[in-house]
């Protein structure tokens, strides 16, 4: 595999991204299982190829190399597009919501 992709900066794996995933979801998301819609891979985002400078990241497939998400970063905004993604999970806790087709939802839990 060609270690840079064209246009973008060095890949690395997806751990490199957990700075600003935890920027994005508020929450250490590494562990996360992201569900690709390409490919229908199912992994952990520290398992995904990232390209990360101080613009932000995008995280690829590792199974398609399609991209699952684009976090962009400015002095004025913050863009995240969420493109291969067709799910997005991880443990629950009080706060957590889900990443899905239909949009972020609340996680409901019963106890």
């Amino acid at each position: 595999m060609n270690p840079t992709h064209p246009g973008h900066h060095r890949r690395v794996d997806g751990n490199a991204a957990g700075g600003l995933l935890l920027e994005i979801f508020g929450r250490e998301m590494t562990t996360a299982r992201a569900t690709c819609r390409y490919c229908a891979q199912e992994a952990a985002l520290a398992d995904a190829v990232a390209e990360v400078d101080d613009a932000g990241v995008i995280l690829l497939c590792r199974g398609c190399d399609h991209t699952l998400l684009t976090y962009l970063r400015s002095e004025r905004e913050r863009t995240l597009t969420i493109g291969g993604l067709t799910g997005l999970r991880w443990p629950q806790g009080a706060d957590d919501f889900t990443v899905g087709p239909a949009g972020i939802e609340p996680t409901t839990s019963t106890v």
